[in-house]
C-alpha cells in the first residue's frame, strides 16, 4: 500500500518482512504504521500511547494516506500547556515578557533603605 510499511494497530508486532535481515533499518527504526480511520476512531487511546513512546501513525481513508499522528517536541507540549493557562494568567503572563526584573529589584531595594533610614524596618 502506497510504498509504506504497515500493519493492523491491533497486531503486538510488525509482519516478519519488516524484520527480515536484507531490511536495513532495525525494529526500533521501522515505528511506522499505517490504519485506516474508522479503526484509528476506535483504537485512538492505545494509538496515542503508541505515539507518545515514539512510534509514528499514518491514518488513512480508502487506502489513501489522510494524516500522520506523531508526539509533541518538548517545545510544542510547553506551547500546547502555555495555551491552556486561564485567560488572566496568559495575559499577566504576555504583559511581562521583557520586564526588567534587575530593574525592579534595584529599586526594590532602595525603597528599603529608605524605610530602614526611617526606621521601619529593621
Amino acid at each position: 500500500m502506497f510504498g509504506m510499511n504497515t500493519f493492523s494497530a491491533n497486531s503486538k508486532t510488525p509482519p516478519l518482512s519488516l524484520l527480515s535481515a536484507s531490511n536495513a533499518q532495525s525494529y526500533a527504526e521501522v515505528m511506522t504504521r499505517t490504519v485506516n480511520i474508522s479503526e484509528a476512531k476506535t483504537n485512538l487511546s492505545k494509538l496515542g500511547d503508541d505515539v507518545a513512546q515514539g512510534e509514528e501513525v499514518i491514518v488513512s481513508r480508502s487506502g489513501k494516506p489522510l494524516m500522520k499522528l506523531v508526539a509533541l517536541t518538548p517545545d510544542e507540549k510547553q506551547a500546547a500547556q502555555a495555551r491552556t493557562l486561564p485567560r488572566d494568567l496568559w495575559v499577566t503572563a504576555q504583559y511581562f515578557e521583557g520586564f526588567d526584573w534587575e530593574a525592579w529589584d534595584r529599586l526594590d531595594e532602595e525603597m528599603n533603605e529608605i524605610w530602614r533610614k526611617f526606621g521601619y524596618m529593621d
